[in-house]
C-alpha cells in the first residue's frame, strides 16, 4: 500500500509538472471550473497508465527500482536538524531494549489485532477496486476493442476445437482398452487394483498430451503459418485446455467414475459419480476464466477489466464450493461413520470419524485461504495456490503415512526373529513395554508438526523461519539434544539387560547357579536407578538447567536420609554382605528370623519368603541375626525309626536296609549319594527302642526322599511282622480287702466264725434330730 500511495504522488507530481508549460502558453488563466474540466482527462490517463504498469509485474519491478534511485539522496540530504555531511546520531539500543523489554502481552495482543484489521482492510480495499473497475468498463469510460475480442476468441475456438477433438478422439481409442483392464482389476488384489488404476491415470494424461500437441499443430499451421508461430491467445489458450485436462485426470484418478472396481477410497457409484461432476465443473469455470479469459481481457480490452473478471471468477468459485460443502457436510460425515465400523482399529476409527465430523472446517479454510491469495497476490497467485495445495497434500500424506505405520507398530507391537527372540525372551517385552509409548509420543509430534507445516505453507505461521532463527536454533539443539541423551541412555540400558539376560540363561555345558541369578538381578536393579538418575541430569542440563544444585541437593538430601533411616541403611549394607557370602537365593529353602519356607524374591533390602502353609513373609535384612540354609552342597534324610522292646535289632536294621534298597531302584537314585548309614540303636524310649538311619541327598531333595523311604519301610515292616510301637496305657484294678479274704480259699472244712457287726460307737440321737 505505501509504495501504491508513493507511485501515485510521484505521477502527480509528474503530471502537475508536465502541465505548467501548457498553461504558461495559453493567453490567460483560466477559471477554476475550467481547469477541473481539462484536468479530469489526465488524470483518467494517469490512473490508466498507473494501474497498467502495476498489472505488469516487471514494469512495477521497473518502478520500483526507479523510485528507489530517486529517493535516496533526497532521504539523504533531508531535513534532520543537522549539518550537512555530518553522521546522524546512533539510535539508543538501550531504550529500544528498554522498549521492547517493556512490551506487556495485551500490546502485542493489540499489534497483532491492528496488524489483522489492516490485512482485512487491504483485502477489502482491492476487493473494491476489481469491482470498480469492472464498473469502469460498464459505464464505458475503458473502451472496448471489439475487433480485437473477435480476433481472440477465433483464434481461440479454432484451437480449442482442434484440442478436444483430438483428445475426444484419443478418449473413445482408450475406452476400448478400459474394460479388459477393469475385468483384471475386478479379480485381482489390491496391488492389481493400484497397477492398473496408474496404467488407466497415465493413460488419460497421454490423451490430454494428444490433445495439446494437436491444438500446438493447428495453432502454428493457421493464421500466418509456420512464419508468424503461435500467438499468445493461442498458447493462454491451449495452456488452459492442457491444466483442466490435468485437473480431469486427477480427479478421475481420485473418484474414478464408471469404473467401480478402480476405485480406492471408499466412494459409491453415486457418491463418486456426484463429486467428480460437481468438482469438473468448478475446475472448467476457475481454470479457463483465471487462465483463458482474464489474460484475454487483458490482451482485447484492459488490465482493469482482467482484474475485474479475475475477482469474478474466483468469488463464484469460493461460492460455489462453499454451498456445495454445506449441502454435503452430513452425508459427507455419515459416510465416513459407516466406512469407519467397518474398519477393526480403533484408533483408526475414532480418527475417521473426528475427520467426518470436521471435514468442512478444513475445506473452508481452504477455500478462504485459496480466495485471499487470489485476491491479495493476483499475479502469482497460480504459482503460490499450486506450490501450497501440492505441498500441503505431500505433508499431510506424509504424516498420514508416518502416523499408520505408527499406528500399526503400536497396535501389532515389535515383532523380533525367532531365533533372537530365543536367546533373549526378555526383550521383545522390554521393546514392547517401552517403544509403543516412545511411538504414541513420536505420533503426536509428527501430528503437531504436520499442523504447523501446513500453517507455514499457506503463510499463516513462519515455523521454518523460527526454526531457522537464533531462538528456535537454540531451543531445537538443546531439546534434540536431550531426547538423544534419553534415547542413548534407553540403548545402553537395553543392552545391559540383554547381556544380562545372557548371562542368566542355561545353555549347553552352562547352568547358571542361584547365587548368579540373585546377584545378577540384584545388579540389574541397581544399574536401572544408576542409568535413570545419570540420564535424567544430563537431560536436564541440556536443555539449560543447572544440575550443581540438584546434586548438591541430592546429597544434603542422602545425608538426611541416612540419619533418618538408620534402619534401611541397615537393611541395604546386611543385605549386601549376605549376598557376598552366597548366604541366601532365590530357590532356596531357608530359615530367617524364625521362618522356613522357600526364597522367592531378594531386594537390596528385603527376602520374600514363603513358607510350607503358602504365606508370604517379607522380612527385611535388618532383622536376620542367624541364616539357615537348607540347600547348600548336599543333605541329609534323617530316618529315625522306633521298634517295639521284643524286636530283634538286627532282623529290624536288616529291614531297614532292605527299604534303602528298594528305594534305590526308583527315580530317586540319581539323587542319592552313596549307601544308607546305619547309625544304629540310639535312644530307649518310653514305649519303643529308636534305630537311627542317613541317606545323603542332593540338597533340596531330601524331604522328597525322606517321605519315599520311610513308605518303603512301612512296607517291609508289614511284611516282616515287625511292629512299629506306639504309646499304649495299661489300667490295672485294686482289689478290697474284704473281696480278697471271700476270694481265698476255705481251709479244710473249718467255717469261719461269723464276723462281728461293726460297733456303733456314735452318740445318741438328741430329741428332734
Amino acid at each position: 500500500m505505501k509504495i501504491m500511495r508513493l507511485c501515485l504522488a510521484v505521477l502527480f507530481g509528474f503530471f502537475l509538472l508536465s502541465a505548467v508549460p501548457v498553461a504558461g502558453q495559453s493567453e490567460g488563466a483560466a477559471s477554476a471550473e475550467g481547469n477541473a474540466s481539462t484536468d479530469a482527462p489526465d488524470v483518467k490517463q494517469a490512473s490508466e497508465a498507473l494501474i497498467e504498469i502495476l498489472n505488469d509485474p516487471k514494469s512495477r519491478d521497473e518502478l520500483i527500482e526507479l523510485l528507489k534511485k530517486n529517493a535516496g539522496p533526497e532521504q539523504a540530504g533531508s531535513g534532520t536538524g543537522t549539518d550537512e555531511g555530518s553522521p546522524a546520531p546512533p539510535p539508543d539500543a538501550s531504550a529500544g531494549d528498554a522498549v521492547s523489554a517493556g512490551q506487556s502481552f495485551v500490546i502485542r495482543v493489540g499489534e497483532y489485532t491492528r496488524a489483522l484489521a489492516d490485512e482485512i482492510g487491504v483485502v477489502l480495499d482491492r476487493s473494491r477496486h476489481s469491482l470498480r473497475g469492472l464498473l469502469l468498463v460498464l459505464r464505458g469510460d475503458i473502451p472496448i476493442k471489439w475487433d480485437r475480442v473477435q480476433e481472440v476468441l477465433l483464434q481461440v475456438a479454432i484451437v480449442l476445437v482442434a484440442a478436444y477433438a483430438a483428445f475426444l478422439a484419443a478418449q473413445f481409442v482408450a475406452r476400448l482398452i478400459y474394460p479388459k483392464m477393469s475385468v483384471r482389476a475386478r479379480y485381482g488384489g489390491g496391488l492389481m487394483r493400484a497397477g492398473i488404476l496408474m496404467v488407466t491415470t497415465t493413460i488419460d494424461a497421454i490423451t490430454v498430451a494428444i490433445g495439446l500437441g494437436v491444438g500446438y499443430l493447428v495453432a502454428l499451421t493457421g493464421f500466418g503459418g509456420l512464419d508468424t508461430g503461435v500467438t499468445i491467445q493461442e498458447s493462454l489458450a491451449l495452456n488452459a485446455f492442457f491444466i483442466t485436462g490435468m485437473s480431469n485426470v486427477a480427479l478421475r484418478f481420485v473418484f474414478a467414475p464408471k469404473r467401480p472396481e478402480l476405485r480406492l477410497l471408499p466412494f459409491s457409484d453415486v457418491g463418486a459419480d456426484y463429486w467428480y461432476s460437481r468438482l469438473r465443473i468448478y475446475m472448467y469455470w476457475n481454470n479457463f476464466g483465471v487462465f483463458l479469459a482474464v489474460p484475454a481481457a487483458n490482451l482485447a480490452v484492459s488490465f482493469v477489466l482482467g482484474n475485474a473478471l479475475r475477482f469474478i471468477i474466483v468469488l463464484t468459485g469460493m461460492i460455489y464450493l462453499m454451498v456445495l460443502i454445506k449441502r454435503n457436510r452430513v452425508s459427507v460425515r455419515e459416510g465416513a461413520k459407516a466406512y469407519a465400523e467397518t474398519i477393526h482399529t480403533t484408533l483408526a476409527q475414532r480418527a475417521l470419524a473426528n475427520l467426518g465430523n470436521l471435514w468442512h472446517v478444513g475445506a473452508y479454510g481452504y477455500i478462504i485461504a485459496v480466495f485471499l491469495v487470489w485476491v491479495t497476490r493476483p499475479f502469482d497467485a497460480t504459482t503460490i495456490i499450486l506450490r501450497a495445495t501440492a505441498l500441503s497434500i505431500v505433508t499431510i500424506m506424509a504424516g498420514m503415512l508416518l502416523s499408520l505405520v505408527m499406528t500399526r507398530a503400536i497396535k501389532g507391537g515389535i515383532r523380533l526373529p525367532d531365533d533372537l527372540h530365543q536367546k533373549l525372551p526378555a526383550l521383545q517385552y522390554r521393546l514392547n513395554a517401552f517403544v509403543p509409548r516412545l511411538l504414541k509420543i513420536i505420533r503426536f509430534v509428527v501430528f503437531l508438526g504436520t499442523i504447523l507445516l501446513l500453517l507455514d505453507i499457506w503463510g499463516l505461521l513462519a515455523v521454518i523461519d523460527w526454526f531457522y532463527s537464533e531462538t528456535g536454533s537454540a531451543l531445537v539443539s538443546s531439546y534434540g539434544a536431550a531426547i538423544m541423551v534419553l534415547l542413548v541412555a534407553f540403548l545402553i540400558w537395553l543392552a545391559v539387560m540383554s547381556w544380562v539376560d545372557l548371562r542368566l540363561q542355561s545353555r549347553a555345558g552352562y547352568i547358571v547357579s542361584a547365587r548368579e541369578r540373585t546377584l545378577f538381578q540384584l545388579f540389574r536393579n541397581a544399574f536401572t536407578i544408576i542409568i535413570m538418575v545419570m540420564a535424567a541430569l544430563l537431560a536436564l542440563s541440556e536443555i539449560g538447567v543447572n544440575i550443581g544444585p540438584l546434586i548438591a541437593g541430592a546429597g544434603v538430601v542422602g545425608l538426611a536420609i541416612s540419619f533418618g533411616a538408620q534402619t534401611l541403611v541397615k537393611d541395604i549394607i546386611t543385605g549386601a554382605f549376605i549376598q557376598i557370602e552366597n548366604a541366601i537365593n532365590e530357590g532356596d529353602v531357608v530359615t530367617v528370623a524364625g521362618i522356613t519356607g522357600t526364597v522367592e524374591g531378594i531386594t537390596i533390602r528385603s527376602v520374600r519368603i514363603r513358607d510350607l502353609d503358602g504365606t508370604t513373609h517379607i522380612i527385611p535384612f535388618s532383622s536376620v541375626d542367624m541364616v539357615s540354609n537348607f540347600m547348600r552342597g548336599f543333605s541329609y534324610h534323617v530316618a529315625l525309626i522306633g521298634v517295639s522292646y521284643d524286636t530283634d535289632i538286627a532282623y529290624a536294621k536288616e529291614a531297614m536296609v532292605e527299604a534303602f534298597k528298594r528305594l534305590q531302584e526308583t527315580d530317586f537314585k540319581s539323587k542319592i549319594f552313596g549307601d544308607l548309614e546305619m547309625h544304629g540303636v540310639t535312644m530307649f524310649g518310653a514305649s519303643s527302642i529308636d534305630i537311627r538311619a542317613r541317606i545323603k541327598t542332593t540338597p533340596g531333595d531330601q524331604w522328597s526322599i525322606g517321605r519315599a523311604y520311610n513308605e518303603y519301610i512301612k512296607q517291609v515292616f508289614d511284611e516282616r511282622n515287625i511292629e512299629i510301637p506306639f504309646p499304649q496305657v495299661t489300667y490295672h484294678a485294686a482289689t478290697p480287702p474284704f473281696a480278697a479274704e471271700d476270694a481265698l480259699p476255705k481251709a479244710s472244712g473249718k467255717k469261719k466264725g461269723k464276723t462281728p457287726e461293726p460297733t456303733d460307737d456314735a452318740p445318741p440321737e438328741e430329741d428332734g434330730r
